[in-house]
């Protein structure tokens, strides 16, 4: 008996703790954004979205991501899924894009870019496929010398 309680309360913890993901067609949702547009709200059914969140493309039903909230921000990794296939990573906190976004091509084997983003800024040395390197400070593009001299400071 003594083995079970033990057992039990880590099967609860684990049925509470899982969290469930909601389908939500692109269509139910609705935006809020702030004045000098730094942020973004997410509502559906009058309510800021809070938890995992399957958001399905009205148009083509088989693409998606998969995205978390909290109190209506993307908050940690979001996927876009097209037919089954990944096709982009994005990394958010307190709803602004940070960390790298990298985008597939539709096989979902081959990077077409890279861009890393600081506060929804590009910001780093992002790489395009086609282009090569880019090199951003706070959103602006910049020489790979004036980025290095940055860096340098650092």
């Amino acid at each position: 008996m003594k083995k079970i309680i033990p057992i039990l309360f880590f099967l609860i913890f684990l049925s509470v703790s899982a969290q469930e993901t909601v389908d939500l067609k692109m269509s139910e949702l609705k935006y809020e954004v702030s004045k000098d547009t730094t942020s973004l709200k997410v509502f559906a059914n009058g309510k800021l979205l809070n938890g995992k969140y399957k958001i399905i493309d009205d148009k083509f039903p088989t693409r998606f991501s998969l995205t978390e909230f909290i109190d209506g921000e993307a908050d940690g990794k979001s996927e876009s899924i097209h037919d089954g296939i990944l096709v982009g990573t994005k990394y958010f906190k307190n709803g602004l894009p940070n960390g790298e976004w990298t985008v597939y091509d539709n096989t979902g084997k081959t990077i077409m870019w890279k861009i890393p983003l600081v506060n929804g800024k590009s910001h780093g040395i992002a790489w395009y496929g086609d282009e090569g390197e880019k090199y951003y400070l706070n959103d602006k593009e910049v020489s790979k010398e004036e980025y290095e001299k940055y860096i340098e400071k650092q």
